[in-house]
């Protein structure tokens, strides 16, 4: 079985290192235009969201309705980017900084995800070393990337969307043959339901995250429609969702829930079906990774030197892939990035309104990172970092301590101008 996996991945990665190394070859013209993607680009940017923080939902039951909350929780990120245009545009050096930095994070926290996810789907299928896969798809991305950077994932962002649609597809049709629609009402699986506390919690996250999100900001801001982008993004995303986990609960007789023995089912099929099924998740999962990868290094380089795109995308990785290993609990890494991400946003609000500065955008991020923390050892560390009640309070905590001490601090200092775009 290891043997099967193992080319698989090669050939998942071979792919899309093909797909990578040739955008542009047959047309030089428009480069800017197919680096930017369009709504494909937005699909896959939300896909990490739900790829990320399934494991979440997942133990509970992935059922309607917690099928309808990761649709949420894959369109939200789109539509808070798609709001989110118009307050960068506004924003000071200093407050556009900041944001940009959180946005980063944000970018590198869903690469750490993916390729925690990555590593321990193709190891638990596939028996290959959980540490080995994690970094050799982080690397291949980062090999890949190197040339032709976000135009190069802009293009295998288009491919993915066929081959993402290949698996919720097959899942629906052969959930269509062995179960009835009246499963997803009266499951024949026993689950839990999903605390409150943690559906609240998965909600503030994505859409803080969302707001200041690079791989979905850049792609809206060099678009002609941002709004329709962003709108077409997370249709074909919540649609995507909704297919799969329909079509996942039929299969399981209403109620998908993991860690079970019915999570073990799939691994126990024949070899060929578990490498067809490793090849598109590899796929998926990889070109994901690349969206976050080279948006994360282009803001990073922007900010720094343009120049310095290549040497910040290696570093990008290499930090990534180191953390996915130490931290095989993609949520957790998550729910770190969500907290500065609701800081930074609340501490550059202030600036986005014209007539305040954006100086203090960095106190401000610095108190609400500060309160959320404060929160979490009052609440627990570690249920503020698993998505519960604790995580909500402390999203919250951060964004109105920052928004409160940025005001304060904004009225004692001269107003900034906006930075070109």
């Amino acid at each position: 079985m290891a043997l099967v996996t193992a080319i698989c991945l090669g050939l998942a990665l071979l792919v899309l290192a093909l797909l990578a190394i040739t955008a542009g070859v047959r047309n030089s013209d428009n480069r800017a235009q197919r680096a930017n993607g369009g709504p494909t680009s937005i699909f896959v940017a939300a896909l990490a969201y739900v790829v990320v923080l399934a494991p979440v939902v997942i133990p509970y039951g992935l059922v309607l309705a917690t099928t309808l909350l990761l649709i949420v929780v894959i369109a939200l990120p789109a539509i808070s980017a798609g709001l989110a245009v118009k307050i960068r545009a506004r924003l000071g050096s200093n407050a556009r900084d900041v944001y940009d930095w959180a946005g980063v994070l944000v970018s590198f926290a869903l690469l750490a995800g993916l390729l925690a996810t990555a590593g321990s789907v193709v190891s638990l299928m596939g028996g290959l070393n959980r540490m080995l896969v994690t970094a050799v798809i982080g690397l291949a991305a980062a090999g890949y990337l190197l040339a032709q950077g976000r135009e190069a994932a802009s293009r295998t962002s288009r491919w993915t969307l066929g081959f993402a649609l290949v698996i919720p597809i097959i899942l629906l049709l052969g959930g269509a043959v062995v179960s009835s629609p009246e499963v997803l009402v009266d499951s024949l699986v026993p689950y839990e339901p999903l605390p409150l506390g943690s559906a609240a919690a998965l909600v503030l996250a994505v859409a803080a995250c969302g707001l200041l999100d690079p791989s979905m900001g850049t792609v809206l801001r060099g678009s002609a429609k941002p709004g329709k982008a962003a709108l077409w993004g997370a249709i074909i995303a919540g649609g995507f969702v909704l297919v799969f986990g329909i079509g996942l609960a039929l299969m399981y007789g209403g109620a998908f829930v993991a860690p079970t023995l019915q999570a073990f089912l799939l691994a126990a099929a024949p070899p060929l079906v578990i490498g067809y099924f490793l090849f598109f998740a590899v796929f998926v999962l990889a070109s994901a990774a690349d969206t976050q990868l080279a948006a994360g290094s282009e803001v990073a380089a922007a900010s720094i030197s343009p120049a310095k795109r290549r040497p910040i995308t290696f570093v990008l990785v290499v930090f990534a892939i180191v953390l996915a290993i130490l931290v095989p609990a993609p949520g957790q890494i998550l729910a770190v990035a969500a907290i500065f991400a609701a800081a930074a946003f609340g501490a550059v609000l202030p600036a986005a309104s014209g007539r305040l500065p954006d100086l203090a955008a960095t106190v401000g991020t610095a108190i609400g990172v500060v309160g959320a923390a404060v929160v979490a050892l009052v609440m627990g560390v570690s249920s503020a970092l698993t998505f519960s009640t604790a995580t909500a309070v402390c999203l919250i905590v951060a964004f109105a301590f920052s928004l409160v001490t940025s005001t304060i601090l904004g009225k004692r200092q001269p107003a900034a101008a906006p930075v070109a775009a």
